[in-house]
């Protein structure tokens, strides 16, 4: 079973959403957006938990109802056949919804959980066996399964529908709408475990001794048992029982511990002094449950050149075992009658603490368990590392504000990029990924500049002072992000993904005509670079696209008075030719300053 789909009304932050959610999805945007209120609505209605004061918008009472629904699909055969389950599927899906409203006097709220399906009605739903057996109706039919008490009303009541439904049905009602369940036990056992792993936690509480925390869960049901049955702990048992017996001085052979017995003397001389009678004062010690003992005593410790406890380790190594016990927890919390639920992590921002080429190494984990039938992975980030493009570009929700406190969800399709013999927009942009993974950074930006390659990077680090030079106004260096393509023919694929996205972004490249003839182009393989400009202009349209004549050098060294780059270390020149041209070292041309700033006031301009 997997959630394929949640839609959130007036829950904290949010006035409504509505998202698709994939084995594998990545919310990304902007602080404050309502990353961390999706991914806590999810985790609300898995737990069966009530909403608080604090979920409600401005944390207060409120006119509007809360709501929110989550839909299931890919339902495992053993949960469509499950009795508890079948009869709350709508066709093959199952839809929980949590609702919550204030009373009139906005003193108290109440909420209730319900199923979307088809019921069916019959005279005495809801109604107890006394109300119900003064309808003739229900009276008639009561009497012909010979049903005459409560007990057997709710004993028979499988058998008192299948009789109406096959004798009775003029009177049966199907009702396809939401109808309200208290959670059943069975019911929350068949939807998927949840795994939450906060922004924010104290590792002292995971490592509690506590029923609850993670750790006292792992020692009890995984750990400990390992523990048991080892057959020095049984030696170490029996030697606690003895001790037991001999503090009872219970012991087998009669034996006792050694000057207890005058110690005890001595107490029993002292009270009947005091008392004027004759008695004795023995030990009496309770039975001792050594599980709990061994619990308290326990913790863990990192063992890396020095043995160190967990409060004194990092915040990424902590974070690390907190989400590595939780991992562990759920292969155990979500085993249902020898079946094994589908477990939903919901991780808020995973590159928290990580260093940086650990990022890549937690991204495939995480995608690692996603692609098991049993694993689904839902995180919020702000790490382009953790986007998935090129490989599932329809995990990624963009999510911005909308009119008043809605949420617009932007999404990519699976089947966006295009693949023919010749040309695979997937592929490219693959390598494009494993060569400039800062490409991912254009899905955080309010304005995204994209330039085939390294020279136009190095000249555009420098946008907030090479404005201010060529006296270009009203730039918008300081929200926008440049993005090295990596290459002509990546261009397309991003266009693809920022229109989906709605990201504003222009797109700078070069001519690439080379002094060649439309003849002599048309010639040319269906991959030459000059043929790309076509395909860039249709997909970003012509208003979004500038075109350099003939390569962006040519902006900075003016052929017409023969000016020549050098034909190696581009990207280092170009910036340093800018770099000069900024501190006052080097004239531009006027052919060339004008080019510039048209592409600047072009680019980082509204």
């Amino acid at each position: 079973m997997k959630l394929e789909k949640l839609i959130i009304r007036n829950f904290r932050g949010i006035g409504f959403a509505k998202i698709d959610i994939n084995d594998f999805t990545t919310l990304v945007g902007p602080n404050n957006i309502g990353k961390s209120t999706i991914l806590n609505a999810i985790h609300l209605v898995l737990d069966n938990k009530k909403p608080k004061l604090e979920d409600w918008p401005g944390q207060k009472a409120s006119d509007q109802i809360m709501e929110i629904i989550c839909e299931f699909g890919a339902l495992e055969e053993w949960e469509k056949n499950k009795p508890a389950i079948s009869k709350l599927l709508f066709g093959d899906r199952l839809k929980i919804r949590v609702s919550a409203e204030w009373n009139a006097e906005q003193t108290d709220y109440s909420y209730e959980y319900s199923v979307y399906n088809t019921e069916n009605k019959f005279p005495w739903s809801d109604e107890s066996f006394t109300n119900a057996k003064k309808d003739a109706t229900c009276k008639t039919i009561f009497n012909e399964l010979g049903i005459t008490s409560a007990a057997a009303f709710k004993e028979r009541a499988s058998e008192l529908e299948t009789h109406a439904l096959t004798n009775h049905s003029e009177h049966v009602i199907q009702s396809e709408d939401w109808h309200v369940k208290k959670f059943a036990n069975s019911l929350q056992q068949a939807v998927p475990h949840v795994m939450y792993v906060p922004a924010s936690f104290k590792i002292e509480d995971e490592l509690k001794a506590t029923n609850n925390s993670p750790f006292s869960f792992l020692f009890t049901n995984k750990l400990f048992p390992q523990v048991k049955n080892d057959n020095t702990y049984q030696d170490y048992i029996t030697k606690a029982e003895l001790l037991q017996n001999k503090l009872k001085g219970q012991a087998e052979d009669g034996s006792e511990i050694e000057g207890l017995g005058d110690a005890l003397e001595q107490v029993s001389s002292t009270l009947n002094q005091i008392l004027d009678f004759d008695s004795k004062v023995r030990l009496a010690v309770g039975d001792i449950d050594i599980e709990p003992l061994f619990m308290k005593a326990a913790t863990f410790l990192v063992d890396e050149e020095i043995e160190t406890s967990l409060q004194y380790q990092g915040s990424g190594v902590q974070r690390a075992l907190a989400f590595a016990m939780l991992e562990s927890n759920a292969a155990i919390e979500s085993e249902v009658s020898g079946e094994q639920r589908t477990v939903i992590v919901l991780y808020e921002e995973p590159e928290l603490y990580i260093h940086p080429h650990l990022m890549r190494r937690l991204k495939s984990t995480l995608q690692e368990r996603s692609n098991s039938p049993k694993w689904q992975v839902i995180c919020s980030t702000h790490s382009p590392f953790l986007i998935n493009l090129a490989e599932k570009p329809e995990s990624l929700k963009l999510i911005k504000r909308n009119m008043g406190n809605e949420r617009q969800v932007h999404e990519v399709k699976s089947n966006i990029f295009e693949i023919n013999e010749e040309y695979d927009e997937r592929t490219i942009l693959r390598a494009a990924l494993d060569f400039h993974p800062t490409v991912c950074e254009s899905l955080f930006a309010k304005r995204v500049v994209i330039v085939e390659g390294d020279t136009e990077v190095a000249v555009f680090s420098m946008i907030g002072e090479l404005a201010q030079k060529l006296g270009v106004e009203g730039s918008l260096d300081k929200d926008t992000t440049v993005v090295s393509a990596g290459g002509k023919w990546t261009i397309p694929a991003l266009a693809k993904v920022l229109n989906a996205l709605d990201i504003d972004y222009r797109v700078i490249h070069d001519t690439d005509r080379k002094g060649l003839s439309d003849a002599e182009l048309e010639e040319k393989a269906a991959i030459h670079p000059f043929k790309a400009n076509a395909k860039i202009s249709n997909i970003a349209t012509v208003d979004r696209v500038f075109l350099v004549e003939d390569t962006f050098e040519h902006v900075l060294w003016d052929q017409e008075q023969n000016e020549s780059v050098k034909s190696t270390d581009k990207p280092f020149n170009s910036w340093k030719r800018v770099r000069d041209y900024i501190d006052g070292k080097q004239d531009l041309t006027e052919k060339c300053e004008s080019t510039l700033k048209e592409i600047v006031t072009f680019a980082f301009c509204k």
